[in-house]
């Protein structure tokens, strides 16, 4: 008996394959992902004895699946054009059967694990059924094999639903056909499908996600799992990074303790690392200060040595500058800029002249660099924690605590503004827990310098925002953003500056 088997594909295209997980992964990881299930199952129905046969769309490049696979032009069709699946499906294996085949399988390039053997046991099953599924986790079918031709096995109104796979068994009881299900397999449409894979977790579930990262719970909520998005730090191994300084940093124990690191997966190309799930709440800046000195003593205490992959901040006022120069630029640059935000900008930058940029490390330390109230993870009993290790650094500590107390970070995510009254307390606070003291006079120049970073990161992001049209209503960081370049703005962190070099710490 003759067999062919339809491989129901889409071009791998940037934004057009996987939408649903657009928002979730980078364009060039969902392509990459399209690239390796495409890929993937084809090498596995290659296995078969059966012709293969594809069935791309869009239908008018259907010859530029070539580039990804190894076939035969006469083999490639165009789906028909039409927004409905079913419609699509029941054309090519129209056309199929019209070539006299006695058995055609039909499968979709977003399957994952697809094996020869499966394949194989559906065209067995056939001897003695009409009709075969696979059925998938999310309620439909991944598979389709059957032994004659019918219209109405694919007559569903939409194939959007978690009740396709039961819906079609229904259309072939009706047309009083046979039929046979395998076992259960998976597709890969959302990001939970996705985590769910890679972690062999069947539960995980989506917790938060940054610009640079995704979590999910795994473990009944015991672990996360986190996925490198991206890197601030333009590093090709980001979570391997970030995993080797969390477990650097155990002995603090202040972090979250690591579990298992994959720094590449063939599934998105990035890797991902697995850490406890740590109880508590964002610092409040009005009640936890003493506990956040004591977190960040105790992360500064570890003898930074021991972790010797981390980037070490080598003349660290002229890499901040540097910094900023590149981040201004992009709002200099920008048609829209306002002018008087310019002349501001540029007056707290000439204000930073006054100080030496070539100053060497000095008690060198593992500093986060990140330090919003929303890393830290306070509980009223037992330990809190400093979480989101993204971009650490061998720094100084006045750099670390200078992003924790300045009013660009402070009022990002809170309405607080720190007096020098409870930076004064922190400072001792710290002290008290830290074998090397802080160096006032140091911290005071980062502290000028963190503003600066804060605001020139803005004005950048302001940039960025517009002109990839990613405002949307209610949208709290490009309000923030907005505020943070204001005139207003910028003329209070001027006044806070000026009267930061004369206050007594």
């Amino acid at each position: 008996m003759s067999t062919a088997i339809i491989y129901f594909v889409k071009l791998p295209l940037i934004g057009y394959n996987k939408t649903r997980l657009q928002g979730f992964l980078p364009k060039e990881d969902i392509h990459h992902l399209s690239i390796h299930l495409l890929q993937q199952t084809y090498k596995e129905i290659c296995k078969v004895d059966a012709d293969i046969f594809l069935f791309v769309a869009p239908a008018d490049q259907k010859l530029a699946i070539q580039k990804y696979l190894a076939i035969d032009s006469d083999k490639i069709f165009g789906q028909l054009e039409t927004a409905h699946l079913g419609e699509r499906m029941s054309r090519a294996m129209q056309q199929i059967f019209n070539r006299g085949y006695d058995k055609v399988l039909l499968l979709g390039c977003d399957l994952v694990d697809i094996k020869q053997s499966l394949v194989e046991q559906m065209i067995d099953m056939l001897d003695t059924e009409d009709v075969v599924l696979a059925p998938t986790l999310d309620g439909g079918y991944g598979i389709i094999a059957s032994r004659l031709f019918s219209k109405s096995l694919f007559d569903l109104e939409n194939y959007s639903h978690d009740e396709v796979c039961q819906r079609t068994i229904n259309k072939v009881s009706a047309a009083k056909l046979s039929y046979a299900l395998t076992e259960t397999i998976r597709d890969l449409d959302t990001r939970e499908d996705v985590v769910r894979y890679l972690s062999g977790d069947p539960d995980a579930v989506y917790f938060n996600q940054g610009e640079y990262n995704a979590n999910f719970l795994i473990d009944k909520g015991r672990k996360i799992f986190r996925i490198a998005l991206g890197s601030q730090m333009n590093l090709d191994n980001q979570i391997e990074y970030e995993y080797l300084a969390l477990k650097g940093l155990a002995s603090s124990g202040v972090v979250p303790k690591v579990y298992q690191c994959q720094p590449h997966t063939k599934l998105l190309g990035k890797g991902y690392l697995i850490e406890e799930y740590l109880p508590g709440h964002p610092l409040d800046y009005q009640k936890d200060l003493s506990k956040a000195a004591n977190i960040l003593a105790r992360i500064h205490s570890v003898d930074s040595q021991t972790i010797p992959h981390l980037i070490k901040a080598n003349n660290p006022f002229q890499l901040m500058y540097q910094e900023f120069v590149d981040m201004y630029s992009h709002y200099q640059k920008w048609k829209g800029r306002d002018l008087e935000v310019i002349d501001l900008i540029d007056a707290l930058m000439a204000g930073l002249k006054k100080y030496s940029f070539n100053n060497k490390l000095s008690n060198p330390c593992v500093i986060n660099t990140e330090l919003n109230s929303h890393n830290f993870l306070i509980n009223s009993k037992g330990d809190s924690y400093l979480i989101d290790w993204e971009k650490p650094l061998v720094g100084e500590r006045e750099q670390d605590i200078a992003h924790f107390l300045a009013p660009t970070t402070t009022l990002w995510k809170t309405d607080h503004l720190l007096s020098y009254e409870q930076i004064s307390a922190f400072i001792k606070e710290y002290d008290k827990s830290s074998q090397v003291k802080i160096n006032k006079d140091k911290l005071k120049q980062y502290l000028h310098f963190t503003c600066l970073r804060g605001v020139t990161w803005c004005s950048m992001a302001y940039v960025q925002y517009l002109e990839a049209q990613k405002v949307k209503s209610n949208d709290y960081s490009f309000e923030t953003i907005s505020r943070f370049i204001s005139p207003v703005f910028l003329q209070e962190i001027k006044a806070y500056i000026e009267k930061l070099e004369d206050i007594t710490l």
